[in-house]
């Protein structure tokens, strides 16, 4: 079994990127966040995926 993090569009759940660790996925929030333009990012949720289910 295989779990991945995928971060998420809240509100269309479009997956914007897929990670290996729950940090990782969680770096790039906080790395969106902090852009110039943060206000352009949408809003975004940390989803936990098995791979073998996909």
């Amino acid at each position: 079994m295989t779990i991945k993090y995928e971060c998420q569009d809240m509100f269309s759940h479009e997956t914007i990127a897929t990670f290996d660790t729950y940090d990782e996925a969680e770096n790039f929030i906080d790395a969106a966040c902090d852009m110039t333009d943060w206000w352009t990012i949408p809003a975004m949720t940390i989803v936990e995926v098995n791979e073998d289910e996909q």
